[in-house]
């Protein structure tokens, strides 16, 4: 009995001398010394013990279980000076000690999400990125998100199509190696049709994030040679109210007799923007309404131009009329800290016309030939509704989904209605007992119905079809730093295609990187990526009859795979207060069942009048055409400051040189229906070193912005060189040589220098005013072949801003 009573006295007391020894307790909370708002997800830890540290619940909130004596207690959050504290703890007793915050600099500490999905500082991650601001897109005047695009080192946008670092040529709109994406969610067209950047939500941009190379594990499969995200932004703790007014007006051609409009060929538009918290609710408001004239005129109605099937259009139909209307809400629930839901919501429509080859050389280059104009509208709605939940055990959950809805209407081709459902699950966690290991990993589900109506036109009949892509996939991302200098990621992502109830096809793809700081603010990275994509479904059963331009389908096109290897350097730099980074990387790609656009005879029916003999159908179709490759470098510089009280600058420039080549010239990818025997070397204008066609070799660019007091001067510049290489069918079709196409690249083989310049003033504290020139010395220039860039243009642009 005796003994029992010990036993049971022995229980009693273990945990009190557990408890007695285990220390004290250090707690507190975390603020913002701006907003004087509490911090969530804020890292507290001891320096000399990490593992023991802890994020900040959904009120600010930490405590820290330590053991008796002197600690140095770090707190810190990506983006803002940390904060360290000394403290005593003592048996058994509660300390408390509060931090406050502040930002850093921005252009220094730029936070990324694009890389990994979730928040880290752009020199810490180890694949190549740019990010563009908002304020770029003031300066420049930007009405379409593509005039800033154009602004990023290593990526041109080629009428309409998205090119990093020479990955992809021109393909007609259909298909994409860039993944676009809205915060994080797919944003290209289901059916893989012309990605429609007017409806876009321009004017609520927090930033653009520009992956370049494959990033296929974290964006999906489109992002075979990159992706870009473009941000949205959320309110403050202070109400924000912008209103854009803007017209202008384009210039006279430089060629002689090439103005076909009489009067002004103007363009105007407004904007609007409104960020307000109410409550616990957040709302996003804004919209734009445009209308542009354009440059390039109706087809002329000649009877030595053969068929004037489309000559009826008219000067108003070359107009395009342009609206969106986007709205936001987020709402942050008082009883369950930590608990966000809400949905983010747009809608647009756009008619435009589709100008696909111009009259002639000469008066003709600012004129569309007959038959080769589509007029279209596109209507698209994407609704995202979204729930986030930080747990107290630090745990990330985010369920997101989005519904895409888009219409297209064509003049000579069949109207096209898509619905995309897209649904991701994806968790986040920081292991600090694994010392601060960041996994995150999700499940992805994407179904996308596309209907193309049935159409009689022209003597030409199209039945309707329907198609389906179901698409499902997992992916998951390791991050971790060791010894404060060295990043480590790895990653992989197993994707799973079905087309319209057909084969499942499933790829696994890989990657992995590596980010050493060498210095105070030099970075070294290198990283290695594995890419996949899938046909979309306009490259696999998109047909369209249009004079000598036809698109046949091609059911049994087969996805395309890449790698990606690059080692990169990040510089940072600070002369006085002008501080930026300098990027240089040099980079290899290889594809595997590369898709390209190539012309042949695709159809073969008998001819109904003459037995034995047959008619041929002759146009373009989407074809695997064997391995190739792209390696270069690519510099770019960012850099932002006050150089004195009155004066700040603003620089972003970049180079890009590339060696995209065909690995196989002579490989025999098909034979068409009279037995033509189709192969690089078979199909390309100019073979030197086998460079692949409709690409840029180099490519230089300049932004700079001077303001000093109210007053702000600036412009950018950009170089591309000359285009090598395109088909051979522009030069050999008698009805395709007829537009001077050979002349012209002829004439024009050198490269392209393109300069804008803008003035601005800050009239006030709420209202400003800027001046645009773009094309300053009215440049008359082709990028993509048989199609000529804008004259110069005049705009004036009247800006509010409060908040």
């Amino acid at each position: 009995m005796r003994n029992r009573r010990y036993l049971l006295s022995i229980l009693l007391i273990f945990p009190l001398l557990i408890s007695a020894q285990s220390g004290g307790v250090l707690r507190g909370y975390v603020t913002d010394s701006s907003t004087r708002e509490k911090i969530v997800a804020a890292t507290v830890y001891d320096i000399d013990n990490f593992s023991s540290g802890q994020l900040t619940d959904a009120r600010g909130n930490y405590e820290l279980h330590l053991n008796p004596g002197k600690h140095t207690i770090v707190c810190s959050v990506l983006g803002m000076h940390s904060d360290t504290a000394v403290v005593f703890i003592e048996d058994a007793k509660i300390s408390e000690h509060n931090y406050t915050l502040s930002y850093e600099s921005r252009e220094m500490q730029t936070l990324v999400v694009s890389a990994g999905r979730y928040e880290q500082k752009l020199q810490d991650i180890t694949v190549s990125m740019d990010v563009l601001k908002p304020t770029l897109i003031d300066n420049t005047n930007s009405t379409n998100i593509t005039q800033t695009l154009n602004l990023a080192p290593g990526l041109n946008i080629l009428d309409g199509e998205p090119q990093i670092r020479g990955g992809s040529g021109f393909d007609f709109g259909v298909g994409s190696r860039v993944a676009i994406l809205i915060d994080g969610l797919p944003a290209l067209p289901g059916d893989g049709g012309r990605i429609p950047w007017d409806l876009y939500p321009i004017e609520n941009v927090e930033q653009i994030e520009i992956i370049k190379g494959a990033s296929s594990v974290t964006n999906g499969s489109s992002a075979l040679s990159g992706s870009i995200n473009i941000r949205t932004a959320y309110p403050t703790s202070t109400p924000y109210t912008t209103v854009s007014v803007w017209s202008g007006l384009y210039g006279s051609p430089p060629i002689e007799g090439s103005k076909w409009w009489s009067g002004n060929a103007n363009f105007s538009g407004i904007s609007f923007l409104h960020t307000e918290k109410i409550g616990q609710l957040d709302l996003v408001v804004g919209g734009m309404i445009q209308y542009d004239h354009g440059y390039i005129g109706p087809p002329i109605q000649e009877p030595s131009k053969g068929s004037v099937g489309n000559t009826e259009i008219t000067t108003a139909d070359m107009g395009e009329k342009t609206g969106r209307f986007n709205l936001g809400l987020r709402y942050h629930p008082k009883k369950i800290p930590g608990l966000n839901y809400g949905f983010n919501g747009d809608f647009g429509q756009s008619s435009n016309p589709v100008s696909l080859i111009w009259d002639s050389i000469g008066s003709g280059l600012y004129r569309a030939y007959p038959n080769t104009v589509i007029l279209q509208t596109q209507k698209m709605l994407y609704v995202d509704p979204y729930i986030t939940y930080l747990s107290n055990g630090g745990f990330e959950h985010s369920l997101r989904a989005r519904y895409f809805y888009t219409n297209n209407v064509e003049t000579y081709n069949p109207s096209n209605t898509t619905n995309v459902a897209y649904i991701e699950y994806q968790c986040i966690k920081k292991f600090y007992e694994l010392g601060g290991l960041n996994v995150t990993a999700g499940l992805v589900m994407n179904n996308t119905y596309s209907h193309t109506d049935s159409l009689s036109n022209l003597g030409l009949f199209m039945p309707a079809s329907t198609n389906r892509l179901e698409n499902s996939a997992g992916y998951a991302q390791f991050d971790k730093k060791f010894w404060k200098i060295l990043n480590l990621s790895a990653g992989f992502r197993d994707e799973n295609f079905i087309a319209d109830n057909g084969t499942n096809i499933s790829k696994p793809i890989f990657r992995s990187g590596a980010n050493l700081k060498l210095a105070q603010a030099t970075f070294l990275r290198c990283s290695y990526g594995q890419g996949y994509r899938y046909p979309t479904l306009s490259e696999k059963y998109l047909t369209s009859q249009f004079s000598d331009l036809s698109i046949f389908a091609n059911p049994n096109l087969q996805p395309e795979t890449s790698w990606n290897a690059e080692i990169g350097i990040k510089q940072g730099f600070k002369i006085g207060n002008f501080m930026g980074f300098l990027d240089a990387a040099a980079f290899e790609q290889q594809y595997q069942n590369t898709i390209e656009i190539t012309y042949g005879a695709w159809a073969k029916t008998p001819n109904p009048y003459v037995p034995g003999v047959y008619n041929y159908s002759y146009g373009f179709e989407y074809l695997n055409t064997g391995p190739t490759e792209v390696r270069g470098i690519d510099v770019s510089l960012a850099g932002e400051g006050a150089m004195t009280n009155d004066l700040k600058v603003d620089v972003l420039a970049g180079y890009t040189y590339t060696i995209p080549q065909a690995l196989q010239p002579n490989l025999v990818y098909a034979t068409d229906s009279i037995h033509e025997k189709l192969s690089y070397a078979s199909t390309s204008t100019n073979t030197a070193n086998n460079i692949l066609k409709y690409r840029f070799q180099t490519v230089a660019k300049l932004d700079i912005q001077i303001k000093y007091k109210k007053v702000s001067v600036g412009g950018d510049w950009v170089y591309y060189s000359y285009m090598q290489n395109v088909d051979t069918v522009f030069y050999e079709l008698a009805s395709l040589a007829q537009y001077g196409i050979k002349q012209y690249r002829e004439e024009h083989n050198t490269g392209i220098n393109v300069y804008n310049a803008r003035i601005g003033l800050q009239a006030t504290k709420v209202i400003s005013v800027s001046f645009v020139v773009d094309n300053l010395f009215n440049l008359s220039y082709s990028l993509r072949p048989l199609k000529i860039e804008p004259p110069r243009t005049f705009a004036i642009r009247f800006t509010y801003k409060v908040g």
